[in-house]
């Protein structure tokens, strides 16, 4: 004789919330799929709204880096008229950097003039990988590491602001400019400050540096990206660092800065670096990633 036993309810739920965990996972997993067992589709009205809002964001960013830079060019050419005062501060920089015993950048692009391959590769390198390289690592930023865009466009953004309002207050003739150097971007024609670029260009920016800034801004974001990746994005992002010790010889060899151009805009780097806020991590934790269905030992 079968006796009728009533459970009490409490015990169902006891046993739920004591369920495995890979058993909990694997219902998350069955509920993202369709009554067949294949992955539901992807709403098109969510997936056009995602693609809408990337587009918008992308336009927003586009539109506040050439402002950015329109402004800065604006900024430059309304600098660019006090011709005496910057060929004063010339002077005035070096003999400061003689009595500071710092290397004779004269003597070290005459070391290099004696190969017109070393100054021909300098010359390329200045005119030509400088702005390209920033926009394409921002680009890699925007698309494969958003978490740290935002960072890396606000340091850029203030060191070119604050590079800016120098500019402006301190003019400074270039050593391209001084007497004992040579403008080996003319001789070779790759000057970025002939043609066309002499009319929108100051020839009285010398300092900051932004091509050194930049260029350790990209350093310093590659490596903060891969420094906890694997074995071969570690290697590489020690070696990105040669990219600001590249461009810092490319200026000295082309005689368009300074040493002192280099430290000041490595300066207004710790600064941003000082005062902004770092990489968006809850970003990076917001970030849709594919998350694989849970092994189950059998």
């Amino acid at each position: 004789m079968r006796r009728n036993v009533t459970e009490d309810p409490s015990h169902e739920v006891d046993r739920r919330e004591q369920a495995p965990a890979t058993t909990q996972a694997a219902s998350v997993t069955e509920a993202g799929k369709s009554a067949g067992g294949q992955p539901a589709e992807p709403d098109p009205a969510a997936v056009k709204a995602r693609r809408m809002r990337t587009l918008k964001d992308a336009a927003r960013e586009l539109f506040l880096v050439a402002l950015l830079f329109g402004v800065y060019k604006l900024g430059r050419g309304l600098a660019s008229g006090e011709t005496s005062t910057a060929f004063s501060n010339a002077k005035q920089l070096l003999t400061m950097q003689k009595d500071l015993r710092l290397p004779d950048e004269a003597a070290i692009q005459d070391w290099f003039m004696q190969s017109h391959a070393a100054v021909t590769f300098c010359n390329k390198y200045y005119a030509y990988v400088h702005f390209p390289a920033t926009v394409g690592f921002l680009l890699w930023l925007w698309i494969r590491h958003r978490e740290h865009y935002k960072w890396v466009r606000n340091i850029l953004a203030m060191m070119t602001g604050a590079a800016l309002v120098i500019h402006i207050l301190v003019p400074l003739a270039p050593p391209r400019k001084m007497p004992g150097f040579t403008d080996t971007g003319m001789d070779a024609g790759d000057s970025p400050y002939s043609g066309a670029g002499a009319k929108i260009a100051n020839q009285f920016a010398a300092m900051p540096s932004l091509h050194v800034g930049w260029a350790v801004v990209v350093a310093l974001g590659v490596a903060s990206v891969w420094h906890a990746a694997g074995t071969g994005r570690r290697v590489a992002s020690w070696a990105v660092w040669l990219h600001p010790a590249i461009t810092l010889m490319v200026v000295v060899v082309t005689a368009n800065h300074y040493w002192m151009d280099a430290v000041v805009a490595v300066l207004l780097m710790i600064f941003a670096l000082a005062v902004l806020p770092g990489p968006d991590r809850e970003l990076q934790r917001g970030l849709i990633r594919p998350i694989p269905a849970p092994r189950i030992a059998r």
